[in-house]
């Protein structure tokens, strides 16, 4: 069955200085229905101030309120002073999220296997496919169009949103979130060359899933050889990822758009990829350590490194290999000069008068 979540949520300013544990500065009466930016939030939004320098528009804001972590003099908009505006923004964006709808039970479009294991308030939405020895862990809500292979096991509150395809024998924990079209444990690129043609090394491994994993819409996450491709609790991954077989990711990790890890690939805690980063096979990447946006990592890293460039070096290095580069015109036009003035030394000596 299809049922709504809910209306839109209202709160008034004290409501919601006391739901974040904030001090109110200002009138507590008034309603606010949603978030928004300083420049666009309406009479009935929250702003928030990050970065002094964007302090000014506060002037000509029209927000109903703004999260600030420190009480502003001469500021016309009511305040919520809390300590950390960025755990406080998260919050409210939790509260006034949009309400949608979630499938409770099993739509009649769905196809469950008999010997499947749904739990308490699992939701399953139309064409969806749930395969033998499947295991779905209580309230988590599987969306439309959403295949579930053969022994697969998925922990409890977890999202699957359209269109996800989870293959056979992969384990996904607790409050885990599979955006649209992601695809866990499909078969990895791996190739040898046999009898004169590329031949496909089984993969008869698996992918787990930990706790708390998100992955964004059009990622990969690519099945073991053998053993299991790992993602570890409270990683978070980006949209158009592809991450390679075998691959082992620490817990807490960062991975933005389009990073690429080939196979083997592993990761420390909370290491950082910026957009379109990537790492060659079989290198270890230290915790801690963040890579800059398109850098290509070659070789091994230890834990806390910053790294930049292609092939990627710590970032010291890199800006003074970009400083140096943008100089070679100066230094090209510099050395036909040196080149013209020893020329004209050996005519001289060439040729006395």
């Amino acid at each position: 069955m299809n049922e709504n979540a809910g209306a839109a949520r209202k709160m008034t300013t004290a409501e919601l200085a006391a739901h974040l544990r904030g001090r109110l500065v200002g009138s507590g009466e008034i309603p606010i229905t949603g978030v928004n930016t300083i420049q666009d939030a309406s009479p009935e939004q929250i702003c928030f101030l990050t970065d002094s320098k964007h302090r000014p528009l506060l002037a000509v804001s029209k927000a109903g309120a703004v999260l600030v972590q420190a009480e502003l003099d001469d500021c016309r908009v009511v305040q919520i002073v809390v300590p950390d505006v960025q755990k406080a923004l998260i919050e409210t964006l939790r509260l006034f999220a949009p309400p949608q709808r979630a499938w409770k039970g099993v739509h009649p479009t769905a196809v469950v296997e008999p010997d499947a294991v749904l739990e308490e308030g699992v939701g399953i939405g139309p064409h969806t496919y749930i395969g033998r020895q499947v295991r779905i862990g209580t309230f988590t809500v599987i969306g439309p169009n959403c295949s579930i292979g053969e022994r697969t096991q998925i922990g409890s509150h977890c999202r699957l949103d359209s269109n996800v395809a989870v293959y056979h024998d992969c384990r996904i924990g607790n409050y885990c979130i599979l955006q649209s079209h992601c695809t866990i444990g499909a078969v990895g690129f791996g190739y040898a060359f046999v009898d004169g043609r590329h031949q496909l090394i089984p993969h008869n491994g698996g992918v787990i899933l930990e706790d708390e994993v998100e992955i964004g819409a059009n990622s990969c996450v690519d099945r073991a050889k053998f053993g299991n491709t790992i993602v570890g609790a409270g990683t978070k991954i980006d949209n158009l990822v592809q991450i390679g077989h075998n691959v082992r990711i620490g817990r807490a990790c960062l991975l933005a758009g389009e990073v690429g890890l080939s196979g083997s690939v592993v990761l420390g805690d909370g290491v950082v990829l910026a957009g379109k980063a990537g790492v060659v096979d079989h290198v270890s990447i230290g915790s801690g350590t963040i890579v800059g946006a398109t850098s290509l990592v070659l070789e091994d890293t230890p834990a806390g490194c910053r790294l930049w460039g292609n092939p990627a070096q710590e970032l010291s290095a890199e800006k003074r290999s970009a400083i140096w580069y943008r100089r070679l015109p100066a230094m090209a036009e510099e050395l036909k000069e040196l080149k013209k003035k020893v020329k004209q030394i050996e005519d001289a000596k060439n040729n006395p008068a």
